[in-house]
C-alpha cells in the first residue's frame, strides 16, 4: 500500500490532505516573508514557489493566482491578531491595549504597511479592498464602541464622538508607519523607537488627555 503522505497526483499535486495544508501554510509564510523585503507586485510567483520550496504552480492550484494568495494571507493575519482583541474591555487600560496591541502588529509585521502603500491607496485594487476589509473596517467596528464604554464608565468626556476619537488614535498610531521615509530622514525616528513602552506611553497619554480634558473655554 503506498505510503499515504507521499501520494500525488498524475500533476504533482498532493492527493493527503495534511500534505496540501502544509504546502499552503509554506506558501502563506513565504508571501509574508517576501512582503517584508518587497512590494506585492515586485513579488513573482516564482519566488513564491522558491522561498516555500514547493512547485510554483501549487499557487494557481490552492489560491487561483498570486492575488489570492495574498488574500488568503490577510485573512489568516487578521483572524489570528484580532482573536487577541476579545477580551480587551477587561484591561485596566484598554485603551492602551489597543495602542500596545496596534504597534506590536505593525512592527510584527512590516509587510502590512508595504501593502497599505501599494495597494489600499490605489483605487479599484481588489487587494487593497481585501486589506481594508480585514484591518481597519474590523478595528473600525470594534475601537469606537470600546471608547463608548469608556464614556459610560466616566473615563472619557461624554461630549466626544466615539467614532472621531478612534479615528484620531488609530491615525497616531498608524501615521508614522505611513510616513516612514519622512519620519527617519527628517525626524530621525527609527523603526525600533516606535517599538518602545515609551513610545505608546507618548501615545497613549497624547490621546488620553485629550479625552479627558474639558472644551477649550
Amino acid at each position: 500500500m503506498p505510503d499515504k503522505g507521499n501520494q500525488t497526483s498524475s500533476k504533482g499535486r498532493p492527493v493527503d490532505s495534511e500534505k496540501q495544508a502544509l504546502q499552503k501554510q509554506k506558501l502563506l509564510d513565504a508571501a509574508l516573508a517576501l512582503l517584508s523585503e518587497k512590494s506585492f507586485s515586485e513579488i513573482t510567483i516564482r519566488e513564491l514557489g522558491k522561498v516555500a520550496g514547493v512547485n510554483s504552480a501549487m499557487v494557481s492550484y490552492y489560491f487561483d493566482n498570486k492575488e489570492g494568495l495574498f488574500i488568503a494571507l490577510l485573512d489568516q493575519l487578521s483572524d489570528k491578531e484580532f482573536s487577541r482583541l476579545r477580551d480587551l474591555h477587561r484591561e485596566k487600560e484598554p485603551i492602551k491595549a489597543v495602542i500596545t496591541f496596534m504597534l506590536t502588529m505593525v512592527n510584527q509585521n512590516p509587510g502590512l504597511m508595504k501593502l497599505v502603500h501599494s495597494e489600499a491607496m490605489t483605487p479599484d485594487s481588489t487587494l487593497g479592498a481585501a486589506m481594508i476589509e480585514r484591518f481597519p473596517k474590523r478595528m473600525a467596528g470594534l475601537l469606537p464602541e470600546l471608547i463608548a464604554g469608556q464614556q459610560a464608565q466616566g473615563k472619557i468626556r461624554a461630549d466626544i464622538n466615539p467614532k472621531y476619537a478612534a479615528f484620531s488614535l488609530i491615525s497616531l498610531i498608524v501615521t508614522p508607519f505611513i510616513v516612514t521615509p519622512i519620519r527617519e530622514q527628517a525626524w530621525q525616528i527609527t523603526n525600533q523607537e516606535l517599538n518602545t513602552p515609551q513610545w505608546t506611553e507618548h501615545i497613549y497619554q497624547l490621546f488620553i488627555s485629550g479625552m479627558t480634558k474639558g472644551p477649550a473655554q
